[in-house]
């Protein structure tokens, strides 16, 4: 029952963001919340990803390799 509450209000939520902006695309929203705060481009217009974010995907795939290595090579 919890879950289609949460469902229906996130459907709402971006439904009523649509509404707002109707210009506006998510994809363009979530490439502002990924890019680096102090200088989203570099020289040539590339696109540079949040120094944060990217250290902590590294220490998520270094521990998400570390469990696998222990529970799966040890056993």
């Amino acid at each position: 029952m919890e879950a289609n509450t949460q469902r229906d209000e996130m459907h709402d939520r971006v439904v009523n963001f649509y509404v707002q902006n109707p210009s506006e695309r998510l994809c363009d929203v979530l490439v502002r919340h990924v890019e680096a705060p102090l200088k989203p481009r570099d020289e040539h217009g590339r696109f540079r990803v949040n120094p944060i974010l990217l250290l902590l995907a590294i220490m998520f795939a270094l521990v998400c390799g570390t469990f696998l290595f222990f529970s799966l090579v040890q056993s």
